[in-house]
């Protein structure tokens, strides 16, 4: 009768290997609900007011992440559903090129505030996914946000960052109104806060092992070097934040001879099998 049970319950666990989605291979997070790019074809287009110089620009991020290995063809298109990069100047002059996660099922319209245009002249495109270019986007931002448009979801914003890094909320200066203190908020909440939650890692499981939740593939591994996690860069510290490197996330980066945070636009090798897997997955 032991033995029946036992049996049966490896019938099961080998079932449910066939119908359950595996994560990613590597470290990184992809949320379930994230849209993916059909055949990893990226079509995109520029809207109005983005310069040759921006156009090049885009199109040298791009080139990085298929450099790199991602498993994604860039392709330039006019019409259908398509990604569309805009050039927006924000009130302040402030650098804020940010860019929405993964392809969206349907065309809408840009972000709020992301389109400015004269008054009563042409409207917001609709599009599946938007890069929003706000004052001088450095390479290695635009190489973070096009890892957004492809899927990935901040490393730094995962539940088990306090190993390798320290994350420290500032008081805002003396005399700030309430519309800065909001934003400040709003910028912790989406850009800072712990949203990704990732179960404590099983300790007879192997250190690089996949796992998985109803929301999120992801993997056991924390990835310090991806270019999806935030830099220690003074651009935080204006917005309320401090971030420091741990000495562990310092040793594992000499370990595998990468950059914290994907310095300079360097892609990690784990970004790019963490975006391989999800597309194998997604098949």
């Amino acid at each position: 009768m032991i033995w029946i049970r036992k049996r049966r319950l490896q019938v099961i666990a080998a079932l449910l290997a066939v119908l359950v989605p595996a994560g990613p291979a590597a470290a990184g997070v992809v949320q379930r609900s994230t849209g993916l790019w059909p055949d990893g074809q990226v079509r995109y287009g520029f809207g109005p007011g983005v310069t040759a110089a921006d156009q090049a620009a885009v199109r040298l991020a791009m080139q990085s992440w298929t450099t790199a290995g991602a498993p994604v063809r860039f392709v330039r298109a006019t019409t259908g559903p398509r990604l569309i990069i805009l050039r927006h100047q924000s009130e302040d002059g402030a650098n804020r090129c940010r860019a929405t996660v993964g392809r969206s099922a349907v065309d809408r319209p840009p972000p709020r505030g992301a389109f400015e245009r004269p008054s009563g002249v042409g409207a917001p495109p609709t599009a599946r996914s938007f890069l929003i270019l706000s004052g001088p986007c450095r390479h290695r931002v635009l190489v973070h946000e096009i890892g957004h448009v492809l899927g990935l979801d901040h490393e730094h914003e995962r539940s088990d960052r306090a190993r390798w890094l320290n994350v420290r909320r500032l008081p805002a200066p003396a005399g700030t109104g309430p519309l800065a203190l909001a934003e400040r908020e709003t910028l912790w909440q989406r850009n800072y806060s712990i949203r990704l939650d990732i179960p404590a890692s099983d300790p007879r499981a192997a250190a690089d092992g996949v796992g998985a939740t109803a929301r999120l593939l992801f993997t056991r591994q924390y990835d310090p070097c991806s270019v999806m996690h935030y830099l220690e860069d003074p651009t935080h510290r204006r917005r309320g934040v401090d971030l420091a490197f741990t000495p562990a996330a310092r040793a594992e980066a000499r370990r595998r001879n990468c950059t914290l945070g994907g310095s300079g636009g360097r892609i990690s090798a784990l970004d790019v099998a963490v975006l391989a897997r999800a597309h194998t997955t997604r098949r």
